[in-house]
């Protein structure tokens, strides 16, 4: 447990020194983004969810759907092994 919450400090000191490497707009943002924030509940997220099914029936751009997916995927391996240089 007390790894744990060592860990939790050492992420939330990460995180606050990296924020202080922004321009001040970035931070105004990042502050705008947060203050804007509301939780949404259990019940809130499944209704959305079941609300989002078949969004892209429609669509004729995409014949299979794990192909689509798996296409995607490999794109961000992509654009990982770019990063990474």
């Amino acid at each position: 447990m007390e790894y744990a919450r060592t860990m939790e400090r050492d992420i939330f000191a990460d995180v606050i020194e990296k924020i202080q490497l922004l321009t001040i707009s970035q931070q105004k943002f990042l502050q705008e983004m947060l203050a804007g924030h509301e939780k949404v509940s259990a019940v809130s997220r499944k209704k959305l969810l079941m609300e989002s099914f078949g969004i892209w029936a429609d669509r004729k751009d995409i014949k299979d759907s794990i192909e689509y997916i798996n296409q995607i995927r490999e794109g961000w391996g992509i654009r990982l092994e770019r990063i990474k240089d």
